[in-house]
């Protein structure tokens, strides 16, 4: 995966290596983007929440999975959204195979993959994304060690390490070893880079300006983080598309004083600049595409973000986060209560914690015990 080196967002001491950066992910993103194939039959496979991916219901299970044992494990959760693009390709490629044998193209009605070997895709391609995040670094001390008989025993046996390395050898063939791709996570990093230094704004807005972009960035990070679950999501749209749609729907959540809009137009023209002489993906927060993912992020999560005995009102969440500090627009939030009403949210309650991945202690038994089931919509995490 494609990961930003760190240094603060608003910097300009190394600003030519940001854009570098941020273009070469433009550029490259596309290659590792997911044909998307909709059902043209009678059958449309909804699942209620709107999410018409191939194998839908499949991989929510599988990607709740993923995200606990990526937990357990206590590495990145960007790891995931790594793992689910190399499944989601992989079964695509594996669907094109089959394409001729039916009159709909859709993976679904194919059924060119049961359930049990897409299980295997997407165990393999979770242990194949955490193998490539590995620095090499010694992270005994936050991290438990990777092991292949690991996933043997949270298989429940259904695997053997054989079957695992068959599976591994498979998807890197098909997919040519090309199992490093951009994660909307990464993106968010990037082109929050592009906002204004302090030195630009009023000095009224320079005190609080870094607390701000924390809550931003965290706010942000957070909602790709819940897009991963949203297959068609994920399918349609670059990693960039989607990190860019959750900066712009993070900012509508805060007030005009916390972030004016001088420096959200100043963001936005950044973006553009940047992103028109990249080579690559374009992103304007005008263009249908944005706005229309932008529509479908917030009519996804925004009901549960109105709950006041939800998880968001925990200590620690960007969102408390925000309310604690007056940065909160309260107004925009429960004008968006409408939405409560009339569209069925993604029913998935993830329990935020900081980037510093402070994670739930789970117990290494209950992993083992949940074996290949999927997991609850409900992902735990424990604040730090």
């Amino acid at each position: 995966m494609v990961s930003p080196v760190t240094y603060p967002f608003h910097g300009r001491s190394d600003a030519q290596l940001c854009i570098d950066q941020l273009c070469t992910m433009l550029q490259v993103e596309e290659s590792y983007r997911v044909p998307f194939v909709p059902c043209e039959s009678s059958c449309s496979h909804n699942t209620g929440t709107g999410d018409r991916h191939p194998f839908g219901e499949w991989r929510r299970k599988i990607t709740q999975w993923s995200f606990k044992v990526i937990d357990h494990f206590k590495m990145d959760r960007e790891i995931v959204s790594s793992a689910m693009n190399i499944l989601d390709r992989y079964l695509a490629l594996e669907t094109a195979k089959t394409y001729e044998m039916n009159v709909c193209p859709c993976p679904e009605c194919q059924n060119s993959v049961d359930s049990r070997t897409f299980q295997l895709a997407a165990m393999t391609a979770l242990y194949l994304a955490m193998k490539a995040s590995d620095s090499g670094e010694d992270h005994s001390s936050s991290c438990r060690k990777l092991r292949l008989q690991s996933f043997v025993e949270l298989s429940r046996g259904q695997f053997s390490a054989e079957d695992i390395l068959a599976m591994e050898r498979r998807v890197l063939q098909e997919l040519k070893w090309k199992v490093y791709p951009p994660t909307p996570m990464a993106a968010v990093s990037y082109l929050l880079r592009l906002m204004p230094s302090h030195m630009a704004l009023p000095y009224s807005y320079r005190k609080s300006y870094d607390l701000v972009l924390h809550v931003l960035h965290e706010l942000s990070r957070y909602l790709t983080e819940l897009s991963v679950c949203l297959g068609s999501v994920c399918l349609a749209h670059t990693p960039s598309q989607v990190a860019y749609a959750s900066i712009l729907l993070s900012m509508e959540l805060l007030t005009a004083s916390a972030l004016p809009m001088l420096v959200r137009n100043a963001f936005n023209e950044a973006v553009v600049s940047t992103s028109s002489l990249s080579g690559g993906t374009i992103l304007t927060p005008n263009d249908e595409v944005i706005r229309s993912l932008q529509g479908r992020l917030r009519h996804s999560f925004w009901p549960e973000m109105l709950m006041e005995d939800c998880e968001y009102a925990e200590l620690g969440h960007p969102i408390s986060m925000a309310k604690d500090y007056g940065l909160l627009d309260l107004s925009f939030f429960m004008g968006s209560n409408s939405l409560a009403s009339t569209t069925p949210p993604v029913t998935s309650t993830f329990h935020y914690h900081p980037q510093g991945f402070v994670h739930a202690q789970q117990d290494e038994q209950y992993i083992l015990k949940s074996g290949m089931e999927g997991s609850p919509i409900s992902v735990a995490r424990q604040y730090a």
